[in-house]
């Protein structure tokens, strides 16, 4: 598993032990003095829960809004559970659609030159603590006010404390899952770099999203782990038109401090870098690089990551530098689960480079392209 999907599964656990634990110490309290005549308590608790989710979804989306106006931007889409409601080429349309996010999405595009993204980011926090102040004090009030008729507003206080706390528990977290969270814009914020290349990023992504032409996005010298996924964007460029020495440049950029970025990222940087010096370089150069930059912790994740940069990078190392049958097999059969995995907008790109790679193997071995199957052999 990717470690946004192992960190993704702990925030998940503790959102549920979170549930649990208020679930059975102050619900069943509550509800033991709070239930409203004549209802059934699972049916009541079962409203509540669906209503303070509705609640508590579109308000954190609504903050969104607001906080996006104030910070000087434009919304582009506002989709809640996939209920979407989008902007394109000046009109507003409906449509059912994926998200970003564990309840819903704001899309947002520079609207002004004076920028500001913290309203974006900080205005749903304090929603929650409104909510949480006014849910322990509607709790509070009802459960010491023997005399109220209402006292099952305590419940429902208390309720949506919960419910709105699980999602917090998710949306706040600082680290990145397996969506973007504010608590990681937040801690992306922190870097004057990785706001810029934010903007430059939702810049590009509107024009994609409204079918013009993307120009090509800045490239970040001051290098993150945000501004290298940013590079990597005119990185795919490149090698989509051929111009791996430019791609090549960009990577040597991102590679020179590798403190600066995570190890996983640091280390598909090396699979592109070997991707390219073995398919542009005589085998003696290949080989020379692939000692220099890969140690055997890096030659162990080419081998076993599912990723197609890893990919095409060891069938080239199988194939050409260790003439290893075998393995270039073992990168083939690979292939179909790692494109899987392969974000939407590079398919296209690395179903190209992946056939570039396969056919160079070929052409060293002509043999092994005759004992293939069919379906295995690139066009």
């Amino acid at each position: 598993m990717r470690k946004e999907e192992v960190a993704s599964l702990v925030v998940y656990l503790l959102m549920i032990a979170l549930a649990i634990i208020l679930g059975l110490s102050l619900v069943t309290n509550a509800m033991s003095v709070c239930r409203p005549a004549n209802f059934n308590s699972f049916g009541f608790i079962l409203l509540v829960i669906f209503i303070g989710l509705i609640f508590n979804i579109l308000m954190l989306e609504t903050l969104h809004v607001i906080g996006a106006k104030l910070g000087g931007y434009k919304i582009t889409s506002f989709n809640v559970l996939g209920f979407c409601f989008e902007k394109r080429e000046g009109k507003w349309k409906f449509k059912f659609k994926d998200f970003d996010g564990l309840t819903g999405e704001t899309k947002i595009v520079p609207a002004k030159e004076k920028l500001n993204m913290k309203p974006f980011v900080w205005l749903p926090l304090f929603g929650y603590a409104a909510e949480l102040a006014g849910g322990i004090v509607l709790y509070s009030h009802m459960m010491n006010d023997s005399s109220s008729n209402v006292r099952w507003l305590g419940v429902c206080g208390i309720l949506f404390v919960i419910i709105s706390s699980m999602l917090a528990l998710y949306n706040l977290c600082p680290i990145k899952l397996d969506t973007t969270t504010d608590g990681y814009r937040l801690v992306l914020m922190a870097k004057p770099a990785n706001v810029v290349a934010y903007n430059e990023l939702l810049k590009a992504e509107d024009l994609a999203n409204n079918g013009q032409e993307v120009p090509e996005l800045r490239v970040f010298e001051e290098i993150t782990e945000f501004t290298a996924s940013i590079n990597l964007f005119n990185v795919y460029r490149h090698l989509e038109n051929n111009e791996l020495d430019e791609a090549e440049k960009i990577i040597d950029m991102m590679l020179a401090d590798p403190k600066k970025i995570e190890p996983y990222t640091y280390q598909r940087l090396i699979s592109q870098k070997l991707y390219i010096t073995i398919l542009t370089k005589d085998m003696e150069e290949g080989r020379k690089v692939y000692d220099e930059l890969a140690d055997d912790k890096i030659r162990r994740f080419i081998a076993n990551d599912l990723s197609m940069e890893s990919i095409r990078a060891y069938l080239l190392i199988s194939g050409i530098l260790e003439k290893s049958q075998a393995e270039v097999k073992y990168a083939i059969s690979r292939k179909p689960k790692a494109i899987k995995r392969t974000i939407k907008q590079r398919i296209t790109v690395e179903e190209k480079l992946y056939e570039i790679a396969l056919n160079k193997v070929y052409e060293a071995h002509p043999k092994w392209k005759e004992e293939e199957p069919k379906e295995n052999i690139a066009a």
